[in-house]
């Protein structure tokens, strides 16, 4: 019987992903194969998605707002997009 890592179970990498996008990157990245290609694919956009905020801090303060709600805006959109079908 084979056991999952601590660190591939679904609450843990989620947590990781939100918390820590770089390592969670390598964890998925480094563990494709293990991973069914629906789950690859959400964590490794929400570390995106948790990567893109990240950077904002190093941004000035105007840009940043406006980074900030353009991602939020593409997000409604696709979400009101997806309800619509």
């Amino acid at each position: 019987m084979m056991t999952t890592p601590w660190y591939l179970k679904e609450k843990v990498l989620f947590s990781i992903c939100f918390l820590v996008p770089p390592i969670a990157y390598m964890i998925v990245i480094g563990n494709k194969k293990k991973l069914e290609r629906k789950r690859y694919l959400e964590y490794l956009t929400l570390a995106t998605i948790m990567v893109s905020i990240w950077l904002l801090k190093f941004t000035p303060g105007p840009i940043r707002l406006s980074v900030l709600m353009t991602i939020i805006l593409i997000l409604l959109y696709r979400c009101i997009k997806k309800t619509k079908k």
